[in-house]
This record gives C-alpha cells, sequence and structure tokens, in this order.
C-alpha cells in the first residue's frame, strides 16, 4: 500500500514540479486523457466471483438442537443421539479432509486408524470397507447418509391411518415436525453441496494462466488509476499538495481492496497445503470437535475441561 501511495505521489511530483508549464505537459496530459475513460470497476467483481465459499459444521447442528424433541426418546438415548450427531459431522470432515489435504492423511492414513481415537467404530469402518465404491472412490458423503437414516428412524408423521382409512393423529412423538425436518434435510444438502464444491476444485485446479493473466490485470488496474487520479487533478486546476494527499487516501481502499482480493485469490488456489497461509486443517477438525461437542452434548463438554 505505501508502495502504490509513493508512485501516485511521484506521479503527481513529475508532473507538477517536473511538466507542468513546459512543452512536455501536452504529452502527459494525453496520457491522463487516454487512461481517464478505462473502466476500473469490474476488476473488483471478478475478483470477488473469483473466490469459493466454505460452510461449518456448526450449521446444521445448531438446526438440529433447536428442531430436538426431547420428549421424542429417553435423556439417555437422547443423549447418545447428540453424540452420535456430532461425531458423523466430525468424521465427515475429516473424510473430506484427507481426499484434499496430505496431512490429514498423514494422520489417518487408512480408515482403521479413526477407530483408535473414536471417531469411527469397527463396525462403521467395515461398512465403508465393504462398499461397492472404489477404495479410491471420495466416501465424505456417507456420513450424511447415516445422519439422514438416524433422524429418519426417530420421525413420526403426525397422523396415522387405521385400518378403516381414517386419520388419527400419532401417539408417539416425533424427533422433529414436518416442517422442521425437511429445513434440516435441506440444511445437510447444502452442507454436502458446499464442501462437496472443495473436492470439484482439487480435482479440476484452477489453471496457472488465470492467476497469472489475474495478477497482471490487477495491477495494469492499480496503474491505470494512479494516472486517472492525476486527470483529476489536473481537470480541478488545482495541483497543490493538498489535492495530492486526498487523491491518495481516498485512492487507498480501492488499491487495498484490489491487492487484498488477489492475495486470497492466490491463496485459494490449494488452501490445503503446506505453505504458512494455508489452511491449518489440524486446527480446523479439532475446532470442529470442540465446538459440535459444546453445542449438542456440553456436558461431556464440561466434564472434560
Amino acid at each position: 500500500m505505501l508502495g502504490w501511495t509513493i508512485l501516485m505521489a511521484l506521479l503527481s511530483c513529475i508532473y507538477v514540479y517536473g511538466l507542468k508549464g513546459t512543452e512536455s505537459e501536452r504529452y502527459f496530459q494525453v496520457l491522463f486523457n487516454l487512461t481517464e475513460g478505462v473502466p476500473t470497476d469490474g476488476t473488483l467483481m471478478f475478483l470477488m466471483s473469483y473466490m469459493t465459499h466454505n460452510r461449518w459444521p456448526e450449521n446444521v447442528a445448531l438446526l438440529y438442537k433447536q428442531y430436538f424433541n426431547k420428549n421424542a426418546m429417553s435423556k439417555h438415548e437422547g443423549r447418545l443421539m447428540n453424540q452420535t450427531m456430532a461425531r458423523y459431522l466430525t468424521v465427515f470432515y475429516i473424510l473430506l479432509f484427507r481426499d484434499v489435504c496430505s496431512d490429514v492423511r498423514e494422520m489417518f492414513p487408512a480408515l482403521d486408524d479413526m477407530i483408535h481415537p473414536g471417531i469411527l467404530t469397527a463396525e462403521e469402518v467395515n461398512i465403508l470397507q465393504s462398499s461397492r465404491l472404489d477404495r479410491g472412490s471420495p466416501h465424505y458423503w456417507v456420513p450424511i447418509d447415516w445422519i439422514v437414516n438416524l433422524v429418519k428412524r426417530k420421525y413420526r408423521s403426525p397422523y396415522i391411518y387405521d385400518k378403516n382409512g381414517r386419520r388419527r393423529k400419532n401417539p408417539k412423538e416425533s424427533i422433529m415436525s414436518e416442517v422442521e425436518y425437511a429445513k434440516f434435510i435441506c440444511e445437510l444438502n447444502k452442507l454436502r453441496g458446499k464442501l462437496g464444491d472443495v473436492l470439484s476444485y482439487d480435482w479440476v485446479p484452477l489453471p496457472m494462466a488465470l492467476l497469472q493473466s489475474l495478477t497482471i490485470f490487477v495491477y495494469s488496474t492499480l496503474t491505470v488509476n494512479c494516472f486517472q487520479m492525476q486527470a483529476r487533478i489536473i481537470t480541478s486546476g488545482k495541483s497543490g499538495l493538498w489535492e495530492m494527499f486526498v487523491e491518495c487516501l481516498s485512492t487507498l481502499p480501492f488499491s487495498m481492496l484490489h491487492l487484498s482480493f488477489l492475495r486470497i485469490s492466490q491463496v485459494i488456489i490449494n488452501p490445503f497445503g503446506r505453505d504458512d497461509d494455508d489452511f491449518e486443517t489440524q486446527y480446523l477438525i479439532d475446532r470442529h470437535i470442540k465446538v459440535l461437542n459444546e453445542i449438542l452434548v456440553p456436558e461431556e463438554s464440561r466434564k472434560q475441561k
């Protein structure tokens, strides 16, 4: 930011103290006039659309806790179901990270390695390994299917029909209402879709030429903006230090947004690598485990503390 500000001030000083009133002033103003009509507003929109969006698992956990009907099961059964829900959401993230991050793959090179820390049970590992999917295929969506089946077993329709076809109110309590059940499944689908995009970007990496073109595009936009600032000073008829200071200060947020979004775009090319700027996947996994347990089984979290 300091470098771009110095460049703007240097161009202004060259014009005010070096070229103004000389024969070369006309050529300098022609350069300003050429850059004055160049549109630069679309650069920021292009940078923002270049970014991807993530989604946190606590959205599902909070929605589940809000809709959960305690009267649908015993206290022990409800606590066990909450623990299973938190564990399945954690497994969902870990299975995805194993496919996109080498660090997590080294932590859990095989599914059997997830049994000892209590992330998966031996039966669940057997289900994952005995599926008809290829061993190298992504299995991250399977825990989502387990959550759907888990809730579906406890879901009860508000009405039942007797032998005569008459509709009666269901005497059994449901884990959530019909509308809440639909919203919960919809939120699960959103979570799976958003994180599925992460896997898609890992499968089909963005070409390096796109990032190079984007970098050139941003720096060219900032350079043009430096000349556009000089054109505004010349048009105003005032070329003092105060005008230069105001223009530099007003342009700082514009340049800051472009450079910051460019830096973010460079990082998200492969955010799950081993560079210093990449995501700390180990921290993310630990964070998800703590947050999910705090939401769904707060009594267990207090015992651990």
